[in-house]
């Protein structure tokens, strides 16, 4: 799992914060004046990338926070079942378990590789590591 720290102020809407140790995609940043008894804040409105749960926090401009390193990859699918879809890094041929996809154009394209072992062996998934965690993000069918 590979974390680094940045200021709150740095960061944008489309890049990954980590909210109670979830990582989640910023949606929108808003900026406040520093008043007269304070400091200046940053307004984060985010959604959990694994739990699709909208989150806003609100922190002092100057604060560090987790950011999560994004590690990209392609794997080959070796099984699907009901709970976990088994890919392999076409790359360090390694193994893993991945749950199952929230978007539902995914999870109609697995549900159709599940349904056809024959294009299953061709097709390919985009994976992200995220904070410990592997997401499939695209299906690559040839």
């Amino acid at each position: 799992m590979s974390i680094r720290r940045t200021e709150i102020q740095k960061l944008k809407s489309g890049q990954y914060i980590m909210v109670d140790e979830e990582p989640c995609i910023i949606k929108s940043t808003e900026r406040s004046k520093s008043g007269k008894h304070g400091h200046a804040k940053v307004r984060v409105v985010c959604v959990g990338v694994f739990d699709n749960n909208k989150k806003s926090l609100t922190i002092p401009s100057g604060h560090m926070v987790e950011v999560p390193e994004i590690i990209k990859g392609t794997a080959q699918i070796n099984f699907i079942d009901d709970t976990v879809i088994n890919v392999m890094d076409l790359e360090s041929y390694h193994s893993m378990d991945v749950i199952w996809p929230v978007d539902e154009d995914l999870v109609l394209k697995l549900n159709d590789l599940r349904a056809n072992p024959a294009k299953m062996s061709s097709a390919q998934v985009e994976y992200w590591q995220l904070a410990g965690k592997t997401l499939i993000n695209r299906v690559i069918t040839n």
